[in-house]
């Protein structure tokens, strides 16, 4: 697990832009759009000089959002006639795609500002218009401000406090780039393989537990399992007796946005001690902005290498699909966006929409840049797991709802997303008084995996399911998802919690495949269900570290609807339609 707290970087007030273009009548009076709030120890270093080019793009706001969590209950809620019948790519794009009038209004709106129709671009899922080329000054003028450079870890980087836009052309827009994004670079060079200081901890760890076969039960029981958690400790704990039927029908894929990716040698160690038939094994490899196995020498094997170990055990002879990033570190967070263009080519912004405050320009146009970028190039596994996450704070409200919106959109494809959740306030702090949230883990879309431990002096970290930016779904009117799955120290538990879960689900696929049903998809509503509630385990004893839930019977803050039956799971789910 990785706690990077990033610094915000709030601004100093607004002068009034020197050339503040004049109101065209027809568009309405200036408005603003987006402001940041100020901070006294932030000070700009200077103007930024107007000739100096800006990456000017626009976001319309897509249509028909507001139906979104609609049509997701509508395929995902068992009680619904539609239960199952998830939407094809197409239907989606087509669906979301702003409406003409959005874009008619803005490019108008440009044009009539002075810029040339030629120098517009339209990306290809019509949801931003790039102006590649414009100046600072063209910009300031266009939105009403200044932008300054702001000087932050021996970096410059370019913002305004606040912009406005015409409230006839606002309607249209859900947000400009660059404007009050606190680490936008102008243009940013690859920053591939950047070290990981808890790397080798973490590898340490992992060749422990692959060493140690004596824990390797194979009569039911659960000795040692309070120690050191062997795949036949999950499968004792979670009933997982299941033999896949489908696997060639069916995919499972496990999402890396670092690059300290796995080494083949530690795969094969644990697989003689855990999983013998799985030696030489490896997972496939979808190469995501040119993703690679090959190990960076500034970097060292992470947390992927055991999270494919236990993955490839549990759902053996499933092949696992590895997604891995080519990704550059951005400040202190990485962009969880690079996958998505991948899976989904209408949410690609290669043509103009990534937000360079997290996301990576590609194709990048700086000397030993990558020149290409994944834009629709994946089709989405049926069950996703990522144990990344920051904090909630972290990300713009525009940037997370954008992105929370294609989880959605993925659920509505049928596609199973997993996340993980951090402890109270970015640490195991028992004495925690406030949420501090994880992202992508609070957008409701997604279902998130907390972590329990086999009782020997037991400890939980948290998973109730909230949110600081999101409001409560409807799904969660009687209570907040989370799953809890066994895992042993702090350190590893939920990103190991993570593709249990989903290697649990992505068996449950796999017999409603083989029964001629289609995948699950977004689970939330049904695991919620009353019908569901003995295909759970309930978490009674231990403590939650971090911010404290109590533990109580049946669904409680503190370890969500409790750890999956997988027997019981696929029981019920066959069931459904």
């Amino acid at each position: 697990m990785r706690l990077l707290i990033s610094a915000l970087l709030l601004f100093p007030g607004l002068l009034q832009g020197a050339g503040a273009s004049p109101l065209i009548p027809r568009y309405g009076d200036f408005v603003v759009h987006e402001k940041r709030n100020l901070h006294p120890e932030v000070q700009a270093a200077r103007r930024l000089e107007g000739h100096v080019t800006v990456p000017l793009r626009i976001a319309l706001k897509q249509k028909n959002l507001e139906y979104l969590p609609d049509y997701l209950m509508s395929v995902s809620n068992p009680s619904s006639v539609s239960y199952g019948e998830h939407w094809s790519h197409e239907k989606v794009v087509k669906h979301f795609a702003p409406s003409p009038d959005a874009h008619d209004t803005v490019r108008s709106w440009l044009m009539d500002a002075g810029f040339d129709p030629a120098r517009m671009r339209l990306s290809h899922n019509k949801a931003w218009i790039e102006v590649p080329g414009a100046t600072a000054l063209e910009v300031e003028d266009l939105l009403n401000t200044q932008f300054h450079i702001f000087e932050h870890d021996g970096e410059e980087h370019v913002a305004c406090h606040e912009y406005s836009l015409p409230a006839g052309v606002a309607e249209h827009v859900d947000f400009v780039t660059p404007t009050v994004q606190g680490n936008v670079k102008l243009v940013k060079a690859a920053n591939h393989f950047p070290p990981q200081s808890n790397s080798l901890k973490k590898r340490a760890v992992a060749q422990t537990l692959s060493s140690t076969p004596s824990n390797n039960t194979t009569d039911g029981s659960l000795a040692g399992c309070d120690t050191a958690v062997v795949p036949s400790c999950l499968k004792t704990l979670y009933n997982i007796t299941y033999t896949p039927k489908a696997t060639a029908l069916n995919t499972f894929g496990i999402v890396s946005d670092w690059p300290d990716t796995y080494l083949q040698s530690d795969l094969d160690t644990f697989f003689r001690n855990f999983s013998p038939s799985l030696v030489g094994t490896s997972p496939t490899l979808v190469s995501i902005n040119g993703g690679s196995i090959e190990l960076d020498p500034s970097s060292d094997v992470g947390e992927d290498g055991w999270i494919l170990q236990y993955a490839m055990s549990l759902v053996q002879p499933q092949p696992v699909q590895f997604l891995q990033m080519n990704n550059p570190q951005i400040g202190e967070v990485f962009s969880f966006n690079e996958w998505l263009d991948a899976v989904d080519g209408s949410y690609c912004t290669s043509e103009g929409g990534d937000d360079f405050t997290y996301d990576p320009q590609l194709p990048n146009p700086l000397p030993g840049g990558f020149k290409d970028h994944s834009c629709g190039t994946v089709k989405a596994p049926n069950v996703v797991s990522n144990s990344q996450a920051f904090h909630e704070y972290q990300f713009s409200d525009f940037y997370k709802n954008r992105q929370c919106n294609e989880f959605a959109k993925l659920g509505l494809m049928g596609v199973t997303i997993f996340g993980y959740c951090l402890d109270g306030n970015g640490s195991e702090n028992l004495n925690a008084t406030h949420f501090n949230p994880a992202w992508p883990a609070t957008c409701p879309w997604i279902t998130v995996v907390g972590g329990t431990q086999v009782k020997a002096n037991a400890s939980a970290s948290g998973g109730g399911g909230f949110s600081n930016t999101f409001a409560r779904p409807a799904y969660q009117e009687r209570r907040s998802t989370s799953i809890s799955s066994s895992w042993r120290r702090a350190t590893l538990r939920t990103s190991g919690a993570t593709p249990t879960v989903a290697a649990i689900i992505t068996l449950v696929n796999d017999a409603r495949i083989a029964a001629g049903k289609k995948p699950v998809g977004f689970i939330n509503p049904t695991i919620y269900s009353t019908a569901f509630e003995t295909a759970f385990n309930d978490i009674v004893d231990g403590t939650s570290q971090g911010c404290k839930g109590r533990k109580t019977a049946g669904w409680d803050a503190a370890t969500g609807v409790g750890t999956p039956n997988l027997g019981k799971l696929i029981e019920k789910w066959l069931e459904l339609p």
